[in-house]
């Protein structure tokens, strides 16, 4: 019943198809035009953009007309479509190129494929191609057909800005429509009863519902509706440093296929289901409470257990953190399957869920309250209640009871320490697991405490302004984590290039930099300690006096927020702290002249401090302290942090002045 519903509505449409061949014809005032008011400078404008996402016929059509502003505006003759190649594939790629008197370059080449995602359970590829003779003042246009299973409904999420301005764009979404036989399978066997969406879309049009008429003589599977959108002048996607994650930021519309029409139910279903399945996970625990006994004394306190157990679980293979495989060790990967609890205490191998529900099962054999939460990567978006759909989550984080006080826990994040959890999943609300309903709790954010860099010199300067001697970086908690976890996809050499690079690019032009120490990449629980000898010129000779500035660390910085004004909130990672120390030996036949002044700059939510004395007759020292404790800040006070940043920059770059002494300057 299926197929023959396709072919017919196959056939309807690629009558619809063959009649759009042609290009849309080009307007002179477009070939001409060479700048638009609305965004200047922009390398390029869209000067018509559509997208038909089609579940009756699997497929969505894409079509972008571009207009080339700027020599950097080139860029997008380069057209890359990312897909998942185990679900779908691109075909009907055609395009050319306009140039401003009129003359067209057609496409003539093929699309070249490359994977570039590889993993468990998934493989992302990119089909890329490059319209041929793209000038300043060309066009370009092109488009392509992204086609999926019959058996498969894709309902779609319109971006409807990009980096650019656009002119006009066009939406349309053909939902599959349910007649006879025919149904919609949600999960956990939920019938659909139709599409429902969340816009977030500025004042202006919303999406349409267009209804056509049937009558006795209709197809049963004819398109009976569909939903689409018209914007034009459509201001681009502001990008500015330190923002929001962008898809809070771009208007966009999120379709779903709904059994739900009110969110409270849809959320009290999805809790259900979603409880089921880790109870029925965790419940496989065979041979797990004797696996407690041999980590975990009797006599342990209950903390003293969870940091136990907390440390077997993070020890074991993490499938989502593994770097480069041979293809013998992704066989035996693929065959590590995990139905349960006790599975992945037997193959010591889990993906990041995986793990945390064998250290709640652990940790509840031990006898300790703990249970589940399933939240949203902060770096991606945030848990919207009215966008009915759990393709929101991306991980499950552990709760456990200790002495009344709830700790959050993530061993299944490669290198997380004890006690904090990967800023991504902090400060998100999410499902928690237990009780009636749909509990949503929110995630506890991340503190400064658990971010920090210590960074310490002890050096020497040269009469030519040379310096030279020993620093040690020192990162704990997040910061200890996330290098952890870059140097784990890389060897030995690799990690030593990594942390050299980092110092490297603190410093002065043409530094050298040496890795002394050996960091203990393995232990999470331990800060990631570094120690190196340098070389670089430091400081500037002015007549007879030394411009020495006191700040190392700083050396390269440059201002954070340039910009007078923004459009967008600052949006910060994660809290942190820094801590530097630095002394330095004046060159002989030198002497202090004048240091730096002491300063302390505050904000109800960050605080820098800056101290310099002289320690000996040749030798200076600075102390520099900055906490950033909030990551969130609203637009409307970004005078108030562009002017603290700018405080800090001014004081970073005050110099101490170094003179001659006087004995050496009348030699």
């Amino acid at each position: 019943m299926k197929r023959s519903v396709f072919l017919f509505v196959l056939f309807a449409f690629s009558c619809i198809y063959a009649r759009a061949a042609d290009w849309p014809p080009v307007s002179p005032e477009d070939l001409s035009m060479v700048s638009i008011k609305e965004q200047p400078g922009a390398p390029a404008v869209v000067l018509l953009r559509e997208e038909v996402d089609d579940d009756l016929n699997s497929g969505r059509s894409v079509y972008e007309r571009i207009k080339i502003l700027t020599d950097a505006g080139r860029e997008y003759a380069n057209v890359e479509i990312p897909y998942s190649r185990r679900h779908f594939t691109v075909g009907a790629v055609s395009g050319r190129t306009i140039h401003a008197d009129g003359s067209i370059v057609p496409f003539e080449g093929k699309p070249f494929d490359k994977t570039v995602l590889k993993g468990k359970d998934i493989r992302i590829n990119v089909k890329s191609f490059t319209l041929p003779d793209v000038q300043v003042g060309s066009i370009i246009e092109y488009r392509y057909r992204l086609g999926y299973d019959d058996n498969r409904v894709s309902a779609p999420e319109w971006r409807v800005q990009t980096d650019l301005f656009q002119r006009k764009a066009y939406f349309k979404f053909i939902p599959f429509q349910n007649h006879g036989n025919v149904e919609i399978l949600l999960d956990h066997g939920q019938i659909s009863t139709g599409i429902a969406w969340a816009p977030f879309l500025s004042a202006g049009p919303q999406p349409q519902v267009h209804q056509l008429p049937r009558t006795s003589l209709s197809t049963v599977h004819e398109v009976g509706y569909w939903v689409d959108l018209t914007r034009e002048n459509i201001p681009a996607l502001i990008r500015e440093p330190f923002s929001p994650p962008e898809s809070l930021l771009r208007q966009r519309v999120y379709f779903y296929y709904q059994q739900s029409l009110k969110p409270d139910d849809y959320w009290k279903s999805e809790a259900k289901y979603w409880n089921k399945n880790v109870d029925g996970f965790i419940g496989k625990d065979k041979g797990i409470a004797d696996a407690v006994k041999t980590i975990a004394l009797p006599s342990d306190t209950a903390e003293q257990k969870v940091r136990k157990i907390y440390s077997f679980v993070s020890s074991l293979e993490n499938q989502d953190y593994i770097p480069e495989r041979t293809a013998q060790e992704q066989k035996v990967l693929e065959l590590k399957i995990n139905n349960g609890a006790e599975d992945v205490l037997e193959h010591h191998s889990g993906t990041h869920d995986e793990l945390n529900r064998l250290f709640v099962a652990m940790v509840r054999a031990a006898g300790i309250p703990a249970s589940l939460t399933w939240v949203p990567d902060r770096s991606e978006g945030v848990f919207l209640k009215q966008y009915m759909s759990t393709r929101q989550f991306d991980a499950e984080v552990a709760i456990v009871q200790l002495d009344s006080k709830e700790v959050y826990l993530d061993p299944g994040t490669k290198f997380c320490p004890y006690g904090i959890l990967d800023w991504r999943y902090s400060g998100v609300e999410g499902l928690r697991e237990g009780g009636k309903g749909a509990q949503v709790a929110q995630t506890p954010y991340s503190d400064f405490k658990q971010a920090i860099e210590t960074r310490m010199a002890r050096v020497s300067l040269d009469p030519h302004g040379t310096l030279s001697g020993a620093v040690s970086l020192v990162f704990k908690g997040q910061s200890a984590m996330l290098r952890r976890q870059q140097g784990g996809k890389t060897d030995a050499e690799g990690r030593k290039k990594l942390l050299e690079d980092e110092l490297r690019a603190m410093l002065p032009g043409n530094s050298e930099v040496s890795l002394t120490g050996n960091p203990d990449w393995q232990d999470p629980e331990k800060p990631l300690r570094a120690e190196f000898h340098i070389s670089c010129p430091f400081a500037t000779l002015a007549g007879k006096r030394l411009m020495v500035a006191q700040q190392l660390f700083q050396t390269n910085d440059k201002a954070r927020f340039p910009a007078s004004t923004r459009s967008n909130g600052v949006y910060f990672e994660y809290p942190w702290q820094e801590a530097d120390e630095i002394y330095i030996t004046l060159p002989a036949g030198f002497e202090l002249e004048s240091l730096a002044p002491d300063d302390t700059v505050k904000l109800e939510f960050a605080v820098y401090k800056v101290q310099h004395q002289r320690l000996a007759p040749n030798q200076i020292f600075s102390r520099r302290d900055f906490i950033m404790a909030g990551n969130a800040i609203p637009k409307d006070r970004y005078n108030e942090i562009k002017g603290f940043f700018d405080k800090v920059k001014a004081d970073d770059d005050q110099p101490a002045l170094v003179r001659l002494t006087a004995s050496v300057a009348t030699n």
